[in-house]
């Protein structure tokens, strides 16, 4: 199963072309060689060369046509195989696991606010109350090549996996997400409640929510 938000940046015309080329090409390399892939390994070379690939077109792209605001996009994705998840990230769209009630967040923000925190240069709350602090360190399509983050993860029966993009991570607070999606009886109910929540948050329109649910 692979599962994938990728979130548009550069005006919503030109952020809506990169998601859309980016997923399009995803998905079609997948379903195409989905069933050679063996094990962990594969399935991480795979992903870094697809993404590559799709990075270098979009970057391509932005020098031909020497857009204003560059072309670019986010993207986070889990491929579950087996008991084992890989995760591949780029920008600030996340992965949640929701595991015996707790939400933990596997993916780490690639941000403005997330780096001058983390480097210790400034506090949660001033960093995020910078003008920069939504500002992207990473996406696909920004420069030649793209850093992409992976990390593996065992999967257990019963566990709920998020991916979003930050229309909901940046709208509703964690304990939020974590009730509603611990709540819902079906990955289509956590979708739509928590888009719900984000717009009632003042999310607008870039919410964009996958749920995959674990049988126990």
């Amino acid at each position: 199963l692979l599962a994938a938000v990728a979130d548009g940046m550069g005006g919503h015309e030109f952020g809506e072309v990169a998601s859309y080329l980016v997923m399009r090409y995803l998905l079609s390399e997948w379903k195409r060689r989905k069933m050679k892939l063996a094990n962990s390994n594969e399935i991480m070379l795979f992903l870094r060369e697809v993404i590559m690939r799709a990075n270098a077109h979009l970057y391509h792209v932005n020098h031909e046509l020497q857009i204003r605001w560059c072309m670019g996009t986010t993207l986070s994705l889990g491929f579950f195989w087996g008991n084992r998840l890989t995760i591949a990230q780029i920008g600030d769209s996340r992965v949640y696991r929701l595991r015996h009630g707790k939400l933990q967040q596997l993916t780490r923000d690639q941000s403005w606010r997330e780096e001058m925190v983390a480097n210790g240069i400034m506090s949660e709350e001033d960093a995020a109350n910078h003008p920069l602090s939504n500002m992207l360190t990473n996406c696909v399509g920004a420069v030649r090549n793209v850093n992409i983050e992976f990390s593996q993860h065992k999967v257990s029966p019963g566990d709920r996996y998020l991916i979003c993009s930050d229309g909901l991570s940046g709208m509703v607070p964690d304990n939020a997400i974590a009730k509603i999606f611990s709540d819902a009886r079906h990955p289509g109910e956590a979708v739509n409640e928590l888009i719900k929540s984000a717009l009632q948050g003042g999310g607008g329109d870039n919410v964009t929510v996958v749920c995959v649910f674990l049988s126990s």
